[in-house]
């Protein structure tokens, strides 16, 4: 039997937090989220998500985060892109990103208690897969959104989470999520997220889990407008193999180490 004590200390000290914040917070943003600025869902969001991934005790290796700051600091409405390994994916983003970001998550995730409110929260879409029509009309949407700018949002290319990754560590680029950005004619910013799938799973507990996340070079306004939503997604995941593949490496090497038998203090044991 796998130890269930990791959940029950999640539940104990995240637990209250996350009712507590859901009850008189974020269910109001998701029922009527017109009433409330913006800014004010997505601070009460994020200071959620911050404590619930402390809560976790990550040990983050992050690279590039001055991409993302760049554009935030100039406030350019970006489209972030990444490889998709857990549900913990969206929350890191919320994370890491100090301006406004939301998302474009499966439509089945509008029926789950708390990550379809938390979207609906933060003026997410929600993406019919198996509908062309819908999904077109979606990225249409998202589109608009962009170029209306103050929200950046972030897609998947992979189109669903990747469940294998002793077999595939990612599943092929879809052109499709690069349109939105394409025709809104914002940047495209690429990230590669590795390590994510241990922190719900109940079979690791350990002190130290290792997560690697970076935020490559942005694919500029202007390049967007011109090159083929092909080409980018296909240079979007060149980038993202590279980078797991020596995400992979280090990853084992920290294991090698026993790193994660170290218990957690401040600043990374890399």
């Amino acid at each position: 039997m796998w130890p269930m004590w990791k959940y029950l200390r999640l539940i104990f000290t995240a637990g209250i937090r996350i009712v507590w914040d859901f009850l008189f917070y974020i269910n109001r943003y998701a029922r009527h989220p017109e009433k409330y600025p913006l800014e004010l869902r997505y601070r009460r969001v994020r200071a959620l998500m911050v404590y619930v991934v402390n809560c976790m005790h990550p040990d983050f290796k992050v690279t590039g985060i001055e991409h993302l700051r760049a554009l935030e600091k100039s406030d350019t409405t970006f489209l972030l892109t990444s490889n998709h390994q857990s549900d913990m994916d969206p929350v890191l983003m919320v994370y890491f990103s100090e301006k406004p970001i939301s998302f474009v998550a499966k439509a089945e995730t509008r029926k789950m208690p708390f990550i379809g409110k938390i979207v609906r929260a933060l003026d997410g879409f929600f993406l019919e897969r198996n509908d062309l029509r819908k999904s077109l009309r979606t990225i249409m949407d998202l589109k608009d959104r962009l170029a209306k700018g103050g929200l950046s949002y972030m897609i998947y290319p992979e189109g669903t989470r990747n469940k294998h990754l002793n077999e595939t560590m990612l599943l092929p680029y879809k052109a499709g999520a690069f349109k939105a950005g394409q025709l809104a004619g914002v940047p495209v910013l690429p990230v590669s997220i590795w390590g994510t799938q241990r922190l719900l799973s109940p079979k690791v507990n350990h002190h130290r889990i290792p997560i690697e996340v970076t935020f490559f070079e942005p694919f500029s306004a202007e390049r967007m407008k011109v090159e083929k939503t092909e080409t980018i997604a296909e240079e979007n995941e060149k980038l993202v193999r590279a980078q797991i593949a020596i995400d992979q490496k280090e990853d084992k090497e920290f294991y090698e180490k026993r790193y994660e038998k170290v218990p957690l203090r401040k600043g990374p044991v890399r």
